[in-house]
Parts: structure tokens; sequence; C-alpha cells
């Protein structure tokens, strides 16, 4: 799964000659935590920065709330490129989900805008990261959920698929995991889009395969 799939596509952009209030004023209109700032051209729009609600707060007086009805475009006069951040992390829009998700972590960042060939096509944040590992194991409430524990992946994927073949049940999704107390256990979670049997689960127990989850 990939970002191009779970991205905002063609998200709203600000020009960096932009107020600081006028830019607080639009992010609080639409309830962005962040902005990104662009320059358009015949090409399409390039990455300039990224503004933040907390790099807007910092840049305000401090006895007033960027996000207020106090707020006019000209309050903060300055333009968003003395505060915006310049070397922002990017990712392309075939990045994996997965590593998305270890940039967040490792990074402490909670946005990241994708680039095409230069050029801004989207934005993707770690609530849509969530969601779409949610929606991978089938964690979302949609569809059968089972979780099985093995010692090899190759092994789950492998007797998994073919007893679903067997008992025609469409597997949605799949995903693998390693217990991070027990490096030798394998958690295999697979996406069903109907409840398998009892004969499908009793053959997993007779190879071996214990059985974490169904539901």
């Amino acid at each position: 799964m990939f970002v191009e799939n779970w991205m905002t596509p063609d998200p709203l952009t600000v020009p960096p000659a932009t107020t600081i209030s006028a830019a607080a004023l639009l992010m609080g209109r639409h309830k962005f935590r962040h902005m990104l700032v662009a320059e358009n051209s015949a090409k399409g729009k390039t990455l300039v920065g990224l503004l933040s609600k907390y790099d807007l707060a910092r840049s305000f007086p401090s006895h007033l709330n960027p996000f207020s009805i106090e707020v006019a475009d000209d309050t903060v006069p300055q333009p968003i490129a003395t505060i915006m951040v310049r070397s922002v992390i990017t990712v392309e829009p075939y990045c994996a989900i997965e590593e998305a998700a270890r940039i967040f972590r490792s990074r402490r960042i909670n946005a990241l805008p994708v680039i095409r060939a230069g050029n801004l096509v989207g934005i993707i944040t770690e609530s849509d990261v969530f969601a779409a590992l949610l929606n991978m194991t089938g964690a979302d409430g949609h569809g059968i959920r089972l979780v099985v524990e093995s010692d090899s992946v190759n092994t789950s994927l492998a007797l998994v698929s073919q007893l679903a073949e067997q008992q025609r049940i469409d597997i949605l999704d799949a995903v693998s995991f390693r217990d991070h107390k027990l490096a030798d256990k394998i958690f295999s979670a697979f996406h069903f889009s109907q409840r398998p049997n009892q004969w499908f689960l009793d053959q997993l127990r007779e190879r071996g395969f214990r059985i974490v989850k169904l539901g």
C-alpha cells in the first residue's frame, strides 16, 4: 500500500509572501495543523516551505491567540517566508505506507508533502497513515481479521492463501511482523471478506499455528 492511495491530493497552498496572520486565519478556517508554502509554475507547484500552527503561535504576540476572532490579515504583517521551515522532508507517491510511518516516528514529525517529478502533488499526515494501517490489518471494522502466530512468514502466508483459495474466501490484506520480545515468533494478520469456517481454523491448528485473534 502506497502513500498515493491515502494522501490528500492537490492540497491547498499559500505563497511565501502571505502574511503570518493571513496564514493563521486560513489554517483556523480549514482546521489545518500544517500549511504548505508553494510557488506556482507552468509545470505545477514547487514546494518552498512548510508552516505549522506552532510556528504561527511563536510568531504572534504572547497575549494574542493566532486563531482567535481578534486576528485580521494584517495583525502580524511579516511574510510567512520569515518563519516557515525550508528544509522539508518529503516523500514520493509510491513510498510505502510503512516507510512513511517510520519517517514520522524517527523524525518526530506528523506531515509529509508528496512530490512527483519536482512538483507538489499531495500531503499525507499521521492520521492518514493510522487509517491506512488500520485498513491493512482489518482493525477498522470492515471484514474479518485473523491473526496467527507462527515461526515463519512464508509458511503462514502459503497455508492461509491455500486454505482461502479452497474455501473461496478473498484475502483483502495481509501483513506480518515479529514479536518484539520473542524474535523467533511471527504474527501474521489477514483481512478476509468473510469469516473462515471451523474446518479452516482446525486446519491451521493441526499444522501448529496458534490463532491469536479472530473477529
